[in-house]
């Protein structure tokens, strides 16, 4: 995953994102709406042929790149957990 700041504000962010799948970066979107201090939280990707995103995140006070980060560990640890019980179910 390749990704660049693309402008940054008080409380914006903007990011564009290459090589990645876009369903990791919606599982990022959904832990961010689920933050009560975000106010929107969205991934676009720019031509269905390529591999390139732009996402961006409005708070409401906080620092989005902090909000960003929080979102992607919470991501990473669902991720974690799916892991796990598709790896259980397997067993059975």
């Amino acid at each position: 995953m390749f990704v660049e700041i693309a402008n940054v504000k008080d409380t914006e962010i903007e990011l564009k994102i290459r090589e990645e799948d876009i369903s990791v970066l919606y599982i990022i979107q959904h832990e961010l709406l689920k933050e009560k201090s975000v106010d929107f939280a969205a991934v676009i990707q720019k031509h269905p042929l390529t591999n390139e995103y732009q996402m961006r995140v409005t708070t409401k006070r906080k620092d989005p790149m902090e909000v960003l980060q929080d979102a992607s560990a919470s991501a990473q640890e669902y991720s974690k957990d799916l892991v796990s019980m598709i790896k259980s179910a397997i067993r059975k």
